[in-house]
Parts: C-alpha cells; sequence; structure tokens
C-alpha cells in the first residue's frame, strides 16, 4: 500500500465511523499481523487470543496507536506495523504473568531514555526496527542516538538490577514479578549468594574489562550479545528477530564475536 494510501486508512480510522476503514485495514494486514504473533506464540488458541488484544490495542482511542506512524524515516509502514505488533505480544505475555516494573533509576531518565529502555532491554527489538518504532513518537530517532541513549542507561543501571533484567524470564514464569525495584536495586536480599571482598573485585575488574571491549563492536554485533546472553533468548529466536535466517548462522556468528571480545579484552 503506498505511503499516501496508508494516510488515508489511518484519517479513516480516527473518524467517528471507523468500521469501513478498519476492515480494508484488518483486509491488508491480518496475514502479517497474525504472521508476527506465530513467531511468539505457536500454540493456536493462545495465538488466537494475542490477535484479538493486538487488533483491540490498534483500534482503541479512534486508532492512536496507528496514526503514531508518520512515515518521515525509511521504513516502511508494514516494517513499523511488525515492531508495533511485536511488543503488543510482549505486553500481551507479561500481561498473562504480570508486568515488570520499571527501575526508579530509568524512571528519572528522559522520556527518549525511558522508551530505548523499553524497546531495547525489555523488548529485544532490532535496531532497524528500533529506529523506526522510536521515529513515531521522536522524529530524529537514529542508531547514534539509541546508542548514547543505552549509554546513558547502563550507567543508571546497578549490579543487582542486571542481575534482575538477565533473570526476568525466570522470575515471570515462576510468577514472581510483581516488582523488580527494591528500593531502586540496591537492597535486594541476597546475602546467600554474596561473594567475598576479594572475589567482588575480581569481578568488578573483569566487568569493567568486558564493558570496554564491547564498546568498541559494532551496534548490531552488541545487540547480538546481549539477546543471546543478557536476555537468554535461544538461538533460534536470536535469529528470527535479527533475521539472520538460521539457529546455525546466528551461532556463527556469535562464535566470531566471542572471539573478537577475547582478543579485545586481552590487548
Amino acid at each position: 500500500m503506498s505511503h499516501n494510501l496508508v494516510e488515508e486508512l489511518l484519517q479513516e480510522l480516527s473518524s467517528h465511523n471507523p468500521e469501513v476503514a478498519w476492515g480494508q485495514f484488518l483486509s491488508d494486514y491480518s496475514n502479517l499481523i497474525y504472521n508476527v504473533i506465530r513467531h511468539f506464540e505457536s500454540d493456536a488458541d493462545n495465538a488466537a487470543d494475542v490477535f484479538q488484544f493486538v487488533c483491540e490495542r490498534l483500534i482503541e482511542n479512534r486508532a492512536k496507536r496507528l496514526r503514531k506512524f508518520k512515515g518521515e524515516g525509511t521504513a516502511s509502514f508494514a516494517t513499523w506495523l511488525r515492531a508495533v505488533v511485536r511488543n503488543l505480544c510482549i505486553d500481551w505475555h507479561r500481561k498473562q504473568s504480570g508486568r515488570i516494573r520499571q527501575f526508579r533509576s530509568i524512571s528519572r531518565l528522559s522520556i527518549f531514555d525511558q522508551e530505548v529502555f523499553r524497546a531495547v532491554y525489555e523488548n529485544a527489538t532490532p535496531p532497524d526496527e528500533c529506529v523506526s518504532l522510536l521515529a513515531a513518537q521522536f522524529p530524529n530517532t537514529t542508531l547514534t542516538r539509541i546508542e548514547e541513549s543505552r549509554a546513558r542507561i547502563d550507567q543508571s543501571l546497578t549490579v543487582n538490577q542486571r542481575w534482575l533484567l538477565s533473570k526476568r524470564a525466570t522470575y515471570a514464569s515462576a510468577g514472581d514479578v510483581t516488582s523488580l525495584d527494591q528500593s531502586d536495586g540496591s537492597t535486594l536480599a541476597l546475602e546467600d549468594s554474596q561473594p567475598d571482598p576479594e572475589t567482588r573485585a575480581i569481578d568488578n575488574e573483569q566487568r569493567r574489562n568486558l564493558q570496554r571491549a564491547l564498546r568498541q563492536l559494532k551496534p548490531d554485533e552488541r545487540l547480538l550479545i546481549r539477546l543471546r546472553f543478557e536476555e537468554g533468548l535461544t538461538l533460534e529466536k536470536v535469529a528470527d528477530l535479527l533475521d539472520l535466517g538460521n539457529a546455525q548462522r546466528a551461532d556463527r556468528l556469535i562464535k566470531d564475536i566471542l572471539a573478537q571480545l577475547a582478543k579485545l579484552i586481552a590487548s
């Protein structure tokens, strides 16, 4: 569908009688929406529930979410819509197990940084989709701005918060995700597993070396490592999110990046 036709359709969806326009929208994009959903939900019954949830969120408030698309960037409406649907799928899964509350340290950052945190750290949105998704609300969004935002976010996160982010999938499956913001993550009760001071010093030094090495990677390489080891996604899911084709290719790329990291840390 051309850009002009998309604009016309979105305007009609915001009218007082959007039924015809909504029917046209579903005719044009329901297959795209459902295909994205099936990547997240293999069970047909659950996929039907997610499809209903996504459609309800897209049409609510006179299609306010859809009307955020401005068409000012390079991404097409279909590419942008895939990113929106992917985030709604994640929202649906969180509603089933309880939503993670935002860290206080993140809530003190700018609105743009908070949206980057949600897209990158919570939803694992690929870089190109992250740009197109955020550009609807922040027209000047670029990969460079997102990387600068991630640097600010990384500085705001405590060690405990990073640990909690890496373990959130485990907490979600156990139903224990009502709050990850225990006094800004600084007083979470983990005494039983706390290492001794010497071990902590070694761990901190190794972490600093790793962070320095990570900063020397390309943005897409850093994202690949974050998805696999910080988010704990499977190779199949990483390959799917980053359009790598298959898990074998993702595995080869990760091994190459790890070898590169080892050289950077040793240098």
